[in-house]
């Protein structure tokens, strides 16, 4: 049975707009049926601040297997996108995290989900917010939750567009 899943995208080195783009496309190549993209958002690095900013997105997607086989095939495509994990929370070409799945709970070394953090970065929420308004979590609105997070993140959505030519 396919479960909706909702993964974040992230980068900031190299052409980002193109990494998202390339990285959404790979997805779809991999069997992984991204059913709605946000738009793409510069922001400010997290966890670690001195490192340039990031350009984040969401996307939905629609997976049959398991939460472990599709995190398997997110680290894959990253190591397509020359993404090393030299330096915690440093910079990346790529970063793919699978964030939320309805009903879903993991706790085990290789995947906590939800993902551990993503009710405290406003570069998830916001994204998530444009193609998941109605979302909620512990019953608190994701439109309440981004205005408590506002002073402590900075989010700008961009004209990028996740068409090649524009």
């Amino acid at each position: 049975m396919k479960k909706s899943y909702f993964i974040s995208l992230g980068s900031n080195l190299g052409n980002r707009a193109a990494t998202l783009r390339s990285a959404a496309a790979a997805m779809a190549a991999e069997g992984i049926a991204v059913t709605a993209r946000s738009p793409m958002y510069e922001t400010f690095p997290w966890g670690k601040e001195d490192q340039a900013l990031f350009l984040n997105a969401v996307v939905r997607v629609s997976w049959e297997g398991t939460p472990e086989e599709l995190l398997r095939r997110l680290l894959a495509i990253e190591k397509c996108h020359g993404r090393t994990r030299l330096l915690h929370w440093g910079p990346r070409t790529l970063d793919l995290d699978l964030i939320y799945a309805e009903g879903i709970v993991r706790d085990s070394e290789f995947l906590r989900l939800p993902h551990p953090f993503f009710w405290d970065r406003a570069f998830v929420l916001a994204p998530m917010a444009d193609i998941a308004p109605d979302f909620q979590y512990r019953g608190v609105s994701i439109e309440r939750r981004l205005k408590e997070l506002q002073s402590s993140d900075c989010v700008k959505k961009t004209e990028e567009s996740w068409e090649v030519n524009r």
